[in-house]
Parts: structure tokens; C-alpha cells; sequence
């Protein structure tokens, strides 16, 4: 279907000599004009298109009507109603609730609705790049009514979820474009018509008749307000509940290709999820590898843990990118991400995606977005993995968290590798102070209760070379039990640095200074603290395997 071109605006010749002796006529009566209007209606171009009326507000974005029906622009949804709706290179627009993921393909009589086909009576059509939605579909998609009045030149868009406030019209006036008399005329109303009122500034009021006439009212033209109750239907969206009323306590449980025997697993006080790292994006794109084990799922359900399955992307940028930019290829992971869910009785998928393109982050935040219903109606827990806010762009910039934490049920802030395996300076993987420097900036984003804290169970072991006037830096990470050892190994005695919060020593022989900063007992009750502090959701450890089994005792009490 193709629109008909717009209409032409009438470009303004050289002005007559007989304009200036009627622009001072004219000037000479405007306080009689104002004060005694004439009320008669202004006409309506035919060739013009509906004015979109929204909210008490006339908007500038063209309305297309075909075959009575009219179209709105794609612009108008992004712009006014909801700054999450999507449209991709692949000609499909995507609309998502938190329970509903909604696509329709441009040309199609066929949208889908959560993967289940539905028939529309209008397609989504495109003028020049731009789709246009039709009225009938947004009634479909979002809690409004439409109504195109033709003969007014108005296509008026009615919010029906929200409480109304209106009143009636107890004298005769013009409603104005803008809030003075010296603007130009919307329309008129009459005494005991009933207008809906969107703000109040002043001696004026933003309002909207149901014809559809809009804009700015004197209050003093308006009588008794009165507040009406919403008329829409429930909006039926998933409300996320704090994990079976308590804190989350979450460890990870690195698997590279083969899931551990669980038998040899002892008791792990205060736990409620393990979180193996089972679902990995594959090098061919829209195929997701799957390292899951029955036997694991069986065994951890069987000491009443949860489990979130990790589902990485490999930390691969362009095998990211490949997905995250085509609707099919997000369709197709998707799609097994719910079948390995539901395969292997999981309770929930944690979104692990990290190192991708800055400019990739709002494709990455609709994946997001397009996942996250369809786990929830399996009744699935769904979170996400992000880094520390940095200027980074591919390890940082990548993640919009405040869009993100909309959707999800729980953010997981990885708070450590302050100073990582790259770094070439010591430093300890997560300094006290930093920590919660950390929560309180993630804070600005993401509500508390939905962030997780992310804490260490291991450290580095730092070896500096000297060689002449420069210094080589190197590491090795250790868990918690390998680095007691070689504190023993090496007859060093660490000593709690104020600065880090953390148990500190150092050995030089040599050339050679070695330096830790050492996790234990007392570092991870110091981060369960700052859990409490800030009243947040829970924590996460990385890894299992890194503690010493003494730190269960730790987090057993929490988060009493």
C-alpha cells in the first residue's frame, strides 16, 4: 500500500498595497475581538490531514487515513507513548510489557503476540522508511481508544488506564492553541459541555472535548472538578515478587564444558540459588550452546536451591552484535533459551552478556526486553549481569541499567576486578570503599530492591619485577584457600589496611615484590554489611569453589 504525497502549504507571496490600511483596521479592533468574538467555527481544509490529538495536546505528527482508516506514524508511538517500542532493519515493529512481546512485519496481516499468530485488520505500512501503525492495531497494543473524526479533521487518541479529572463548561469560549487570548483558536465549547483537564497553569487549563477539540481554557469558563475513575482494561502485567520472600544468595558455578559431579559438593549455609554457566552464544550466528546437566538441576532442587542458568555471549563482540541486530537471530536464541528452560526444569535464566559494542547497548536492552516476558510466562526468575559504571564503552557504556532494571526481576552488579588481570598496577579486586561506591552509583539507576550485590571469592597475588628504572606487573588469581597457603608458604603475616578494608601483606626478594590483598572471613561479612546498609536484594559470589567452606557460616546469617 503506498500513501497519497502530502498537501502543499501555499507559499506567501509579496504582500499588496492595500494590506497595511486593513492591518490597522484590523489592529485598531483586536481588543473588541478579544473580548467579543464572533464564534464562528473555523473551517477545516479538506485537503488537510486529521490534526492527532493526545492528551489535551494537538501533535504535529501526520495521521494517514486510507480506506477510513487512519495510520499514526511510528514516531509518534517512540516519541509519546512508549519510548520502548522498536523498529528494526528488518521491517518488523515490536512492541513488549512486561508479560507480552508483540511483532508485526510491515505488509503482514499476521502479528504474533508472545509467538502465537493473530490476525490483524490492518497492516502496519510504510510511507518513505517510516511505518505507520493502524488506530485499530493501537488499540491492540496499548490501553487507549481511538476515533477519527473526519469531518472535524481530528483523529483523537484516549488514554483509558489513567483516572480523569473533568469538569463542565459553564460559559461560552474559544479554546486556544496556546495560553493567551492573542492565540490562535483550537476550537469552541459550549456552557454544559464536559471537558477533560490535563493541567492547570495559571488562569488557564489544558483540556480536551470529546470531539476532540484541544488545547489551553480560561478557569474561569469551567465549573466544579470531579475525578472519574480509570474505564481501561487491567493492563495484566507481570509484577516481579522479592524471591520467595527473602534475600537472594547466589553463587556461580563455572562449567566450561563439563557441569561437576554435585556429590562431591558439601553444604553451603544460607544458599538458595547456584547459577551454572551452561548457555553460551555459538560462533554460527542464532545458535546457543547448551552445557546443561539433568543430574545438577536434580541435585540442586534437591537441596531446596534454585537454579538461574547463566546464558553468556561468549564475550565475543561481533558474534554479539550479529544477534543482538536481527529480529530473526533474537527470535531464534530465544527460542531455545525457553525450550532448554523448560527441558531442564529451571526457576530462572541469569543474563550474562559482557564486552559488547557501546553502540549495541540499546539492541542489547530489546533482547533484553523480548526475552524477559517469555521467561516470565514460563514462571521463570530472570536476571542480568553488569559491570561497575566506567567509561568503558564495551565493558561499561554497553549496558542502559535504569531500562534494564525496568524489565528484569534482578540486576547483579559485579563489584570486583577493581584492579583486573590486565591491570598493570596492584591492586586489590575489591576494596571495602570502593565497593560501596559502586552500590551507590548503580543506585542512581537501578531500585534496591532489584540489586544484587556481586562479591569476590578470590584474590590475585601480584608479582612486580623490577628491571632497572621500569617494573613488569603480573598476576594469578587465587581462592581463598590457595592464598592462606601462600601466606604460610612464605611466613608472611597480613595485616588489615585501613584504606581497602581488606587483610594486606607483601614479600620482596630480590628484584621481585609480591602483594595481596587477601578475601576471607571478615572481607565477606564486610560486604554482607553493605548488603544490609543499603537494604539491597541479595548477593552473588563468584565462584563456587573459591571459598573456604568457614564462609558459609559468614553468609548463613545473613541477612539476619
Amino acid at each position: 500500500m503506498s500513501f497519497p504525497p502530502r498537501a502543499l502549504r501555499r507559499k506567501p507571496g509579496r504582500s499588496p498595497g492595500w494590506v497595511l490600511p486593513v492591518l490597522v483596521f484590523v489592529l485598531s479592533g483586536l481588543s473588541l475581538a478579544i473580548f467579543w468574538p464572533s464564534f464562528q467555527e473555523l473551517p477545516v481544509p479538506p485537503e488537510s490531514r486529521p490534526y492527532l490529538v493526545y492528551r489535551g495536546d494537538r501533535h504535529d505528527f501526520p495521521v494517514v487515513v486510507e480506506r477510513g482508516e487512519a495510520y499514526v506514524p511510528f514516531s509518534f508511538i517512540k516519541e509519546v507513548i512508549d519510548p520502548n517500542a522498536f523498529y528494526d532493519k528488518d521491517g518488523v515493529v515490536v512492541v513488549t510489557t512486561a508479560n507480552q512481546v508483540v511483532k508485526m512485519k510491515t505488509g503482514s496481516l499476521t502479528g504474533y503476540v508472545n509467538r502465537h499468530p493473530v490476525e490483524l485488520k490492518f497492516p502496519v505500512v510504510l510511507e518513505g522508511k517510516e511505518p505507520y501503525i493502524p488506530g485499530s492495531t493501537l488499540e491492540i497494543l496499548y490501553p487507549v481508544s481511538v476515533s477519527l473524526k473526519e469531518e472535524a479533521g481530528v483523529f483523537r487518541v484516549r488514554q483509558l488506564d489513567e483516572d480523569r479529572v473533568v469538569a463542565p463548561v459553564v460559559s461560552r469560549a474559544f479554546v486556544r492553541v496556546r495560553s493567551t487570548m492573542l492565540s490562535e483558536r483550537a476550537g469552541r465549547v459550549e456552557a454544559g459541555d464536559e471537558v477533560e483537564i490535563f493541567e492547570t497553569a495559571g488562569r488557564w487549563a489544558r483540556i480536551e472535548t470529546w470531539s476532540g477539540v484541544a488545547g489551553w481554557l480560561p478557569v474561569s469558563c469551567l465549573g466544579e472538578k470531579e475525578t472519574r475513575r480509570a474505564e481501561g482494561r487491567p493492563s495484566g502485567e507481570y509484577v516481579p515478587t522479592p524471591f520467595d520472600g527473602r534475600k537472594v544468595v547466589l553463587v556461580w558455578e563455572q562449567v566450561e564444558r563439563r557441569t561437576p559431579d554435585p556429590s562431591g559438593i558439601g553444604p553451603m549455609e544460607g544458599l538458595n540459588v547456584v547459577s551454572p554457566t551452561w548457555f553460551r552464544l555459538g560462533e554460527k550466528p542464532g545458535e546457543v550452546e547448551n552445557y546443561a546437566d539433568s543430574r545438577y538441576v536434580a541435585w540442586a532442587h534437591s537441596q531446596g536451591y534454585q537454579v538461574w542458568a547463566l546464558f553468556s555471549n561468549s564475550f565475543e563482540l561481533e558474534r554479539t552484535r550479529a544477534v543482538l541486530r536481527s529480529s530473526d537471530f533474537r527470535d531464534k536464541v530465544i527460542s531455545q533459551i525457553l525450550i532448554y528452560a523448560e527441558v531442564y526444569s529451571l526457576d530462572g535464566i541469569n543474563i550474562d552478556f559482557e564486552n559488547v559494542y557501546k553502540d549495541d547497548a540499546p539492541y542489547l536492552t530489546q533482547f533484553v526486553r523480548e526475552l524477559t516476558p517469555l521467561l516470565h510466562e514460563q514462571g521463570l526468575t530472570v536476571s542480568m549481569d553488569v559491570t561497575v559504571k566506567s567509561q568503558s564503552p564495551t565493558w561499561s557504556l554497553c549496558y542502559e541499567r535504569k531500562r534494564l532494571s525496568e524489565v528484569l526481576d534482578y540486576i547483579m552488579l559485579m563489584a570486583y576486578d577493581q584492579y583486573g588481570a590486565t591491570s598493570k598496577v596492584a591492586g586489590p579486586v575489591s576494596a571495602i570503599p570502593w565497593t560501596e561506591w559502586t552500590i551507590e552509583k548503580t543506585l542512581e539507576e537501578v531500585p534496591k530492591e532489584k540489586l544484587v550485590l556481586g562479591i569476590p571469592f578470590y584474590t590475585r597475588l601480584w608479582k612486580e619485577t623490577k628491571e632497572g628504572a621500569s617494573v613488569t606487573v603480573s598476576q594469578k588469581a587465587m581462592g581463598m584457600e590457595s592464598a592462606e597457603q601462600w601466606f604460610l608458604s612464605e611466613k608472611v603475616t597480613p595485616v588489615l589496611q585501613t584504606e581497602t578494608g581488606l587483610r594486606y601483606a607483601e614479600k620482596t626478594s630480590g628484584s621481585v615484590t609480591y602483594r595481596m590483598w587477601l578475601e576471607d572471613e571478615d572481607s565477606v561479612r564486610r560486604r554482607l554489611d553493605l548488603a544490609r546498609a543499603y537494604d539491597l536484594a541479595g548477593v552473588a559470589a563468584w565462584r563456587r569453589g573459591f571459598e573456604r567452606k568457614s564462609v558459609w557460616n559468614v553468609i548463613s546469617d545473613y541477612p539476619k
